[in-house]
């Protein structure tokens, strides 16, 4: 029996050199998929304060759809990730409550948009009971309340949002600071994916 002698192009074995581009170009790619997915499609996000509690604590790290409203505008609960409106480089997360062109007002602690009061299961209890959500206070050294402050009914501007915590005794939100613009959205908070103790959707 002959022996069969493999072609020389299979026997050649690949430069070291070769090898290190082959890798290297594996690796720029990897990171420029890695880069877009996080610029464009999910980020992860670490939640830093107390005020989504119950729903996130702080420490929980969360995926955010940064494409969704792109193509559909938020809905009134989805948890959001924005730009602080006092400074913009700072990004905050805390749920939808008014939609462009509601009319909110506080009624007994809650929340009442369009004359109909919201139901909140997600606010966080204080002895057993949803906490009351307040009015943010007059404006410093004044009696005067910042037209938001849902000291009286509130019109939700067109185009922006409304947002407040969960934890809505210890919240810095929409009632302090006014709305988010739809141009300083960043996405829809989705999954929790740590710790792993709270895996699951928020």
């Amino acid at each position: 029996m002959s022996e069969t002698t493999a072609p020389e192009g299979r026997r050649a074995r690949s430069s070291p050199r070769r090898v290190f581009t082959e890798y290297a170009v594996i690796l720029v790619v990897a990171l420029a998929v890695a880069f877009l997915l996080q610029a464009f499609v999910v980020k992860p996000y670490r939640i830093p304060s107390p005020s989504m509690v119950p729903t996130l604590d702080p420490g929980d790290r969360v995926l955010v759809a940064r494409f969704l409203y792109h193509f559909t505008p938020p809905a009134r609960g989805d948890i959001v990730v924005f730009k602080y409106p006092l400074d913009p480089r700072v990004v905050f997360i805390k749920r939808v409550i008014g939609l462009p062109g509601d009319t909110l007002s506080l009624r007994d602690g809650h929340v009442y948009v369009d004359g109909r009061q919201l139901s909140e299961p997600y606010v966080a209890k204080v002895n057993g009971r949803p906490a009351p959500t307040q009015p943010a206070p007059p404006i410093a050294g004044s009696t005067i309340a910042e037209p938001w402050s849902l000291n009286q009914p509130y019109r939700v501007p067109r185009g922006t949002y409304f947002m407040m915590g969960d934890n809505r005794l210890d919240s810095d939100d929409s009632r302090v600071w006014g709305t988010v613009p739809a141009r300083d959205l960043i996405g829809k908070a989705f999954f929790i994916y740590w710790p792993v103790s709270r895996i699951g959707l928020p």
